[in-house]
């Protein structure tokens, strides 16, 4: 099965979906599918509203993306602006369960040309899988995650770039077409 994987800046409007992948990526991690729904719920917006304040104050974005598969949404990129060397952190990267294994994580991290830096579980295998194919090695870690780093394949990210700005990453109209069974699930990086 092939899929057309498409980008487009991140709005307002999304953040129903945000908060409905977040939710389907950090629910199995803590076991909430046991707890009582209002709970849930408030717990989840709580985090999610966290994270996203957090991410803002530590990483203001270089860019936010939407993934989407065949027009719907499927993913979230986020990238930080470009950092003292150049190169851009993954600072999220999130494919809801049911678009998984169509290429759509290989399909945003192969878009930058640029150095980029991540973190992911230690017990993200499938994720360290695709990193490890896409050329991320591990530069670090801690008890919970992997510090892992790509080196460019051009240009830098932050070559003549401003904030607003990033011509190194293919344009967000570009159609992507992965081939069937690549294998591309995350989960969101830095939500731990």
């Amino acid at each position: 099965m092939t899929t057309t994987v498409t980008f487009r800046a991140q709005e307002d409007a999304d953040t129903g979906f945000l908060r409905r992948l977040f939710a389907a990526v950090l629910e199995p991690v803590l076991g909430l599918q046991a707890w009582p729904e209002r709970e849930r719920e408030l717990l989840l917006r709580m985090q999610y509203d966290a994270r996203e304040r957090d991410w803002r104050e530590r990483y203001p974005p270089g860019l936010l993306e939407i993934i989407e598969a065949g027009g719907a949404p499927a993913g979230r990129i986020r990238l930080s602006r470009p950092l003292a060397d150049g190169s851009r952190r993954v600072v999220d990267l999130a494919i809801a369960p049911e678009y998984r294994c169509r290429g759509l994580a290989t399909a945003a991290l192969t878009r930058c040309e640029g150095a980029l830096s991540l973190t992911v579980a230690r017990t993200n295998l499938s994720a360290q899988r695709l990193y490890a194919r896409l050329g991320f090695t591990v530069q670090g870690g801690d008890d919970l995650d992997f510090f892992l780093y790509r080196p460019g394949t051009g240009r830098s990210c932050a070559a003549g770039l401003d904030a607003a700005q990033d011509d190194v990453l293919v344009p967000a109209s570009r159609k992507v077409t992965p081939s069937a069974g690549e294998a591309s699930s995350a989960a969101p990086l830095a939500a731990r």
